[in-house]
């Protein structure tokens, strides 16, 4: 202390020297002794106007602030002879990638160098990976290494969640955990910083979970929370990275860029400043591939143009064209396509006015509808257009059931659910078949989570929601949470096809490989009228599936079509008779499926599924005799045409006691022959069915036998 104490007076006086002053060499003030007054150093601290100058950062700036003001107080009761209040200069730094902590970090602790806190104020930075050691014991040793080190300095650990194994323990991290909490002490005139980065979820479940000590020594309640920042902000951050490369851009290609990073931020993992830079390179890149036919000599200073920031700029102001162009496959939509067309032109409005529309447009759906009616295909297809709205980060659909949804057991829910949303953020989220969400309790739970997730922050308008089912099971689910159907306002039905737009559908899908059939689309000709009577027979079926069962329907016909090209024609074509043909073919697969769906088979050998709603039905009868039972399992059954031994004769008359002790021997079912056996082996297995057949009969003929035998030898006794 005391050496301390006059290296900070061999400095004031060498200072007063060369200003010419008279200095007494066997004096000690009071800043020699307990340091200068913050008060007195903070206005003349290059890092802490620096600091100042920082875009952003308010609630850091205001937390650094309050700490500085309480070194203050400290030092004003240290005059007074007073006990200082307690403080520890380490910290923990909370936030987003490229908010600045590792940037805050390094002023941090050059100001507590100014302010005589610490000996050094040099800054080390370090990562979990220079602290883990690669056998027991060498984390410990590593990490007392970079302790002692950094005595005097400020100890910076970049991404310290790093050190915490959330599913497993590892004991080398828990090590270097337990090493921490022994060496640093947190008391007052520790000649140490030391400064834990990481996000904020990641810490505090880090915190949580390892060595209470560690809570202790770094207060994560007084943590520096690092806000993201806002659009205005990451412009400004822009502007500045211009200047200091002695870079231009126009005013549209700010205004682009803009927008871009106002896309970028519904990502996942926002880079902040770091998605500046990030941005700036691709535009650098894009400026070169552009000037590259320019001559060298006519080439001027770097100005960025809109194009450089975003070679599809201006989709927005083209967006209602890209609607068109986009639904131009799907027949039906009209409704659909101008729902989303309104959509657009109100993000446009409010985009001339400098609002937000994400709290306007709606964001969460249901889609009803029978199957087949395009609301897969509307899904995909949402992306893109909230995408070109400026709405999404991405035009990405993220497709998932409720399986993906539903954990296995308890607890396992929660954070499959939380893991899907991270996944879709920034994009389309489409849940097919959600209204499996409506039983069992995981999937309820399921349910409960995604309301809790859509009022959530992170996610809160910035990803687009679509659940999609049936009629009635989608308004059954939305009766399960009460908070979801006022979640999910936004309703698209989705109605059966008619017969025209399925010939409309299945003309455009033939069109696709220039297959072109003129009586799809001459709606007068007879053709077309049986063509569409086929397609209402079809319709009337309970498994019609509009869209779906016409793609299938163009599948088949394409095959046909380029089977004839392949047979001699000169290009891919179908008569209207082959197209009826077809038409007529898939019309009676689906009646024959539909028959046997609904008619039940007397002749199954199988017993019936035991039920979850009764008690499991009895097992089949089997003939079989009580010597044979337990030591063989039932024979196949014989062929129709080929009957055992057993059925050459009918069975002798048995007595009472005999059909008590032996059961007959009857013939089994007729069995089925499969495909592709051939008939060496069929009748090999005829010829081991009728002898096991002729062994069961001779064994009970004995058994009979036996029985009357016995019988008559209790005749002669008596």
């Amino acid at each position: 202390m005391f050496a301390k104490i006059r290296e900070r007076q061999a400095e004031r006086v060498e200072q007063d020297r060369r200003a010419g002053s008279r200095v007494d060499d066997f004096l000690l003030t009071k800043e020699d002794l307990i340091g200068p007054d913050p008060s007195q150093v903070l206005p003349n601290s290059a890092p802490w106007a620096k600091l100042q100058e920082l875009i952003g950062l308010e609630a850091v700036k205001d937390s650094v602030r309050n700490f500085f003001a309480l070194l203050e107080t400290n030092y004003q009761r240290e005059l007074e002879e007073k006990e200082p209040m307690q403080m520890s200069l380490n910290r923990v730094f909370l936030g987003s990638p490229g908010t600045g902590k590792t940037s805050v970090a390094k002023l941090y602790g050059q100001i507590l160098a100014d302010l005589g806190l610490l000996s050094n104020g040099e800054v080390i930075v370090k990562n979990p990976a220079d602290f883990i050691g690669g056998h027991l014991g060498q984390s410990e040793q590593n990490t007392k290494a970079i302790l002692e080190s950094t005595q005097g300095k400020v100890l910076v650990i970049d991404e310290a969640y790093m050190l915490y194994s959330k599913n497993s323990t590892d004991p080398y991290k828990t090590s270097v955990i337990d090493t921490m909490v022994a060496e640093i002490q947190s008391v007052p005139g520790e000649d140490r910083c030391v400064l834990l980065l990481g996000y904020k979820d990641e810490m505090e479940e880090m915190f949580q979970n390892v060595n209470p000590g560690l809570a202790r020594r770094f207060a994560i309640e007084n943590a520096f929370n690092f806000e993201d920042f806002t659009e205005p902000q990451l412009m400004k951050i822009l502007e500045y990275k211009l200047k200091d490369q002695d870079l231009s851009a126009t005013d549209d290609a700010k205004k682009v860029a803009g927008e871009l990073l106002s896309r970028m931020r519904n990502r996942p993992n926002f880079g902040n400043a770091g998605e500046v830079e990030n941005m700036l390179g691709q535009a650098k890149s894009r400026y070169q591939k552009r000037m590259a036919s320019v001559p060298a000599s006519q080439r001027k200073d770097v100005v960025f143009e809109p194009k450089d920031f975003d070679p599809d700029f201006n989709r927005g102001q083209n967006a209602s064209t890209n609607l068109a162009n986009m639904f131009a496959d799907v027949v039906g939509c009209e409704e659909v396509v101008e729902k989303l067309d309104s959509y657009q032109k109100i993000a446009q409005a409010m985009k001339k006015r400098g609002l937000d529309m994400r709290k306007h447009i709606p964001s969460n759906f249901v889609f009803k509808g029978p199957p087949g009616t395009g609301k897969t295909t509307t899904a995909r297809k949402l992306g893109q257009v909230y995408y070109d709205m400026g709405f999404l980060g991405s035009a990405e659909v993220v497709e998932c059931s409720a399986t993906d949804l539903v954990g296995q057991y308890v607890g396992h829910t929660g954070p499959k659910t939380k893991g899907i949303f991270d996944k879709a953020l920034g994009k389309v989220l489409f849940i097919d078949e959600a209204y499996r969400l409506s039983g069992g309790a995981f999937a309820k739970e399921a349910m409960d989570e995604i309301v809790g997730l859509m009022t959530n922050e992170k996610y809160m308008n910035k990803l687009v929601i679509i659940l999609a089912g049936y009629d009635h099971e989608m308004n059954a689910l939305l009766g399960v949470n009460p908070g979801l159907s006022s979640r999910f306002a936004e309703e698209i039905n989705f109605q059966n096809m008619s017969s025209e737009n399925c010939l409309e559908l299945l003309d455009k899908d033939l069109r696709k490989n220039n297959i072109i059939v003129t009586e799809l689309a001459r709606k007068t000709s007879s053709q077309h009228q049986e063509m569409r009577g086929m397609i209402e027979q079809m319709s009337a079926l309970p498994s019609w599936g509009n869209g779906r069962d016409v793609k299938t329907l163009g599948k088949r016909m394409t095959q046909k079509a380029f089977a004839n090209m392949a047979s001699g024609g000169d290009s891919a074509s179908l008569t209207a008779a082959e197209v009826l043909s077809i038409m007529k073919t898939t019309l009676d697969e689906q009646r024959a499926r539909q028959n046997v769906a609904h008619t039940p088979s007397s002749s199954s050998s199988f017993p019936p599924m035991a039920s979850s709603s009764g008690p499991a039905p009895p097992p089949p009868s089997m003939s079989t005799s009580t010597s044979q039972s337990s030591k063989r399992a039932p024979p196949p059954p014989p062929p129709p045409s080929r009957p055992g031994p057993s059925s050459e004769r009918p069975p002798p008359q048995k007595t009472s006691t005999q059909r008590r002790v032996a059961k007959p021997v009857t013939s089994p079912r007729p069995a089925q022959r499969d495909a592709g056996v051939s008939d060496a082996i069929w009748n090999q297995l005829q010829a081991d069915i009728a002898a096991d057949l002729e062994e069961k009969r001779k064994a009970a003929e004995e058994q009979r036998k036996l029985q009357q035998n016995l019988q008559q030898g209790r005749k002669a006794g008596a």
